[in-house]
């Protein structure tokens, strides 16, 4: 902890006690850098300065703040979530913040210990790094057995009177010090205690058995235009890019045209996105908007990219 108190990162949510603030970082944050996150919690606060500003927010507002962190289911369960809150007050501990939309067990477990002082590790991919490292745990991570142990052996270090502040210590930690290649072993504040370090196998562990397995889809689109109007459809909610308006895209390849080709990656999933700028479609679409216009409501990246990859704008 004393570590932490004079090297850990200086984030304005560490400064606050509102639990509105803080609930928002940790849904921004999840599967996004600080850096890029934190220009969308200010954004976030500065236009929807509650809770209650935000559950009572068109949609189209959230997505339009959301525009460009991906994943955009996380702006859907962030609506409902605020709805929730609002209704229902804010959760109090663990097991209640695992109710609330979009919260999983580590984001229940950071927010409890933060918001709550709930003493509950919070356990993440950069969790595991340190705490299997400190511990010279050497089997694979994913496992049961390992998840247990893991969890134990961190319930047992947690600060009894600052869980929150020591979670957030070994979040800072796995960044800075223990990172995933060449870690910085001299520098850590627990290299005297560093079961891995004594052991020379830091830079092993985790044990990891699995790989993420990257799936390759082909995708097509039309691009219907009225001069600066595109015209868009809105995509199914729970699926790739929720809610959001993109071109509409064809079940059958216009033999006839030739595609603008984009290459496009998510963390599952290597995008191979074709433009067809001649061909309209067979329908008409749902909605005619401008580049401005689009882009306010939540532009997915890969049509960011398509649009000035091309000239469009």
């Amino acid at each position: 902890m004393r570590w932490y108190d004079q090297s850990g990162r200086h984030l304005p949510w560490r400064n606050l006690r509102n639990p509105y603030a803080i609930w928002l970082s940790e849904v921004i944050l999840q599967q996004t850098r600080v850096d890029q996150g934190l220009k969308y919690w200010e954004r976030f606060l500065r236009e929807l300065p509650t809770v209650q500003h935000l559950a009572s927010a068109p949609e189209s507002h959230i997505k339009g703040l959301w525009s460009g962190l991906g994943y955009y289911r996380r702006a859907d369960l962030l609506h409902r979530g605020a709805k929730q809150i609002v209704t229902d007050g804010w959760p109090k501990g663990y097991k209640a913040w695992l109710g609330v939309p979009g919260i999983g067990p580590y984001t229940a477990a950071a927010l409890a210990s933060i918001v709550d002082g709930e003493v509950v590790p919070a356990l993440d991919g950069n969790a595991y790094r340190v705490y299997s490292r400190v511990a010279d745990w050497s089997e694979p991570i994913e496992s049961s057995q390992s998840k247990a142990f893991i969890y134990s052996f961190a319930l047992g270090h947690l600060h009894p009177k600052r869980p929150g502040d020591f979670n957030q210590a070994v979040m800072d930690l796995a960044q800075a010090i223990c990172t995933p290649k060449k870690p910085k072993c001299s520098e850590c504040p627990l290299h005297d205690s560093c079961a891995a370090r004594r052991a020379g196998t830091a830079e092993l562990l985790p044990v990891k058995s699995r790989k993420l397995k990257v799936v390759n889809q082909d995708m097509h689109f039309a691009v219907p235009r009225r001069g600066h109007l595109f015209g868009l459809i809105q995509r199914p909610l729970g699926g790739i890019w929720s809610g959001l308006y993109t071109l509409p895209e064809l079940a059958t390849v216009p033999p006839e045209f030739t595609p603008q080709i984009l290459e496009h990656r998510l963390s599952h999933r290597r995008l191979k996105l074709h433009f067809y700028s001649e061909f309209a479609g067979s329908s008409e679409p749902e909605i005619w908007l401008t580049y401005e216009e689009w882009s306010a409501r939540g532009m997915p990246q890969a049509f960011v990219h398509w649009l000035t990859n091309f000239p469009y704008i």
